[in-house]
């Protein structure tokens, strides 16, 4: 995943993806990824930005595959 960084500080790994990251993050398309971070609890809103918290996609994902 990727990490943003600061100046003078070591990389540090993103907890809330926006829509492109989150898109990149899943391999979907914008509007599959939108609607999968929506049915899935991890969308957050903060002012008018919509974020997704990665760490809910992660459980999702985990339980996918233990599922099967």
């Amino acid at each position: 995943m990727r990490t943003r960084l600061k100046p003078n500080e070591t990389s540090i790994e993103v907890r809330l993806l926006d829509i492109d990251e989150l898109r990149i993050y899943t391999n979907l398309g914008r509007n599959n990824a939108m609607k999968l971070g929506e049915e899935i609890g991890a969308e957050r809103r903060i002012g008018r930005r919509v974020l997704y918290d990665k760490r809910v996609v992660d459980r999702y994902f985990d339980g996918q595959i233990e599922g099967v």
